[in-house]
């Protein structure tokens, strides 16, 4: 595995886009977490009764699930970068290169996989320096309460990254992949738990969306109990999130298994 990993550096390490889309997801997790935090310490020093609805979102142990909260809404950013590396090797028919250099269809999927747990890791580190830059920042002393969150973090990471690589194998087109990945994230998914919660009244349902079980175990950090009043308990949760990405994972492989090269 590690010498297929190599072969997939050498693929991206000259390719200007994914640099660019990295670069500008590495200055969005502290650019974004820091605006929310000079808004909340401007907020909270203009109008001290604020502390009382807000908290301390920026000090420990608060920090883990409110920079996880802000991160998350980054992720369309990793996931686009998954999009456009599978969808190259389509494009430039390096996959079919891999196969007859004596890569077996397993091996290729195999490797594609690890890479999307390999950014999952990656970005679970970079929500834990984060957290911990603006918990320092926010005085107190550091606490490992509430670090649980960094391992929904990386549960969250699979869950979307996954359903990236799976868009990218169904579809082919990276432009289609990633509208489709945007507006089911960002409207489809938001308007069908509307729909449960207002109009079916199925509330518990919606918690179970492919995307809202991993929102769900990071919730905003201030009014939660407002917005998820009755969600599931969290293992419930990573039980649908690693569902999914089980379906996820299935059939991104069983689609480039069985398609034509």
């Amino acid at each position: 595995m590690l010498h297929l990993l190599k072969i997939e550096w050498l693929k991206v390490k000259n390719y200007r886009a994914f640099w660019v889309f990295s670069i500008l997801y590495l200055a969005s997790i502290f650019l974004v977490n820091y605006i929310a935090w000079s808004v909340v310490e401007r907020t909270q020093s203009q109008a001290p009764a604020a502390s009382m609805v807000l908290g301390s979102p920026f000090a420990f142990p608060k920090v883990w699930q409110t920079v996880g909260w802000f991160s998350s809404w980054l992720l369309y950013f990793p996931g686009m970068i998954i999009i456009m590396l599978m969808v190259n090797e389509f494009n430039f028919k390096t996959h079919r290169q891999n196969v007859i250099d004596g890569w077996s269809r397993k091996q290729f999927i195999g490797v594609k996989i690890a890479i999307v747990v390999l950014f999952s890791v990656l970005i679970t580190v970079l929500n834990a320096i984060t957290s911990i830059f603006f918990g320092s920042l926010s005085g107190g002393g550091f606490s490992f309460e509430g670090m649980e969150y960094l391992i929904y973090i990386f549960f969250q990471s699979l869950a979307y990254l996954f359903l990236a690589l799976m868009l990218a194998v169904l579809f082919r087109r990276s432009g289609l992949a990633i509208i489709i990945f945007f507006l089911y994230g960002l409207i489809f998914e938001w308007l069908i738990c509307g729909l449960l919660t207002f109009q079916a009244k199925a509330t518990p349902f919606s918690y179970f969306l492919p995307l809202q079980t991993t929102d769900v175990l990071i919730p905003i950090p201030f009014g939660e109990k407002v917005f998820y009043p009755d969600a599931p308990s969290a293992i419930a949760l990573i039980i649908g999130v690693l569902a999914y990405i089980t379906l996820y994972v299935f059939f991104a492989r069983k689609k480039f298994l069985v398609d034509d090269l």
